[in-house]
């Protein structure tokens, strides 16, 4: 098995510096390799351009822009992706975060590793 199989990289949006580094080290402890925290909708996709995650999680509300972009892209590559967000009306902004499974902010570590999980198995299907 590769390295890369073996500990996906997750690109990780969250404007808030220091929830981000915590579910950064919690994914980490987890055996994810992170990429992020990235505090904006633009950086994200800077990134992408040059990078591929084989997941991503988008925590809701961005300050550059309601995720539309980000989402369609992650979608259109093939990463799977979970938003968390205070409000489902939040991810509502475009077809590709109103499909995406969704936490509840804040959302125990636990449970997006879960999530993160399930969707890197179905990635893998």
């Amino acid at each position: 098995m590769r390295e890369d199989e073996r500990h996906p990289m997750v690109l990780l949006v969250e404007e808030e510096p220091l929830a981000g580094l915590d579910l950064g080290d919690a994914l980490r402890e987890a055996g994810y390799r992170i990429a992020g925290p990235l505090t904006g909708q633009a950086a994200a996709l800077d990134w992408i351009a040059r990078c591929r995650p084989d997941l991503a999680v988008i925590d809701l509300p961005l300050r550059d822009g309601d995720g539309s972009r980000l989402a369609g892209t992650l979608r259109a590559q093939g990463v799977p992706f979970l938003v968390q967000a205070h409000d489902a009306r939040e991810a509502a902004a475009c077809a590709a975060l109103r499909a995406a499974p969704r936490l509840a902010k804040p959302a125990w570590h636990g449970d997006l590793v879960h999530v993160l999980r399930q969707l890197s198995r179905e990635a893998r299907r």
